[in-house]
C-alpha cells in the first residue's frame, strides 16, 4: 500500500472496499491500469468507479447518441483548456505580486481575466444547452 507524504493534509483513505474477481479479470485490470498510467490497480479502480477518466461509462442495454458523445467530449476538452488558462493566469498574477511587477501588468491581467470569464460563461451556456437537449430527449421518450 502506498504511503502518504508527511506533508499530506487531505482526507486519508481508511475504508477498504473489496471485490472478488477471477485471476484473468485481475490480469485484465492490471494491464488496463498499466496502459492508463495508473500507479496501482486500486487507483485505477477508483478512477473507473468515480468516472474520472473523462469518458462516460456505458451501462449495458443503453445506446449513446454519437453526436451527444462528441459534444460532451468537446466540452470536457474545453473545460480542461479553460482550467489550464486559469492556472496560468494565477501563476502570472502570483509572480507579478511577488516581484512587484503588478502595477505594470494590471491592464493585461484584467484583459486576461475578462477573456477567461467569457470562456467560462460560454462553456456553461453550452453545457446547459446539452443538458436541456438531453432532458427534452428523455421527456420525448428517446433512448
Amino acid at each position: 500500500m502506498a504511503r502518504y507524504e508527511r506533508s499530506y493534509a487531505g482526507e486519508r483513505r481508511t475504508y477498504g472496499l473489496h471485490l472478488k474477481c477471477t485471476p484473468s479479470e485481475r490480469d485484465e485490470l492490471k494491464t488496463a491500469a498499466d496502459q492508463a498510467g495508473a500507479r496501482t490497480v486500486s487507483e485505477f479502480g477508483r478512477e473507473l468507479i468515480f468516472r474520472r477518466l473523462g469518458t462516460p461509462g456505458i451501462v449495458s442495454g443503453t445506446r449513446r447518441d454519437p453526436e451527444a458523445t462528441a459534444i460532451i467530449r468537446a466540452l470536457d476538452a474545453a473545460a480542461y483548456e479553460t482550467n489550464a488558462v486559469g492556472n496560468n493566469l494565477n501563476q502570472i498574477a502570483r509572480h507579478a505580486n511577488i516581484t512587484g511587477e503588478l502595477a505594470d501588468m494590471r491592464s493585461e491581467l484584467r484583459e486576461a481575466l475578462a477573456l477567461n470569464k467569457k470562456a467560462a460563461e460560454l462553456y456553461i451556456a453550452a453545457l446547459e444547452h446539452v443538458l436541456t437537449l438531453s432532458a427534452l430527449g428523455r421527456a420525448a421518450g428517446a433512448p
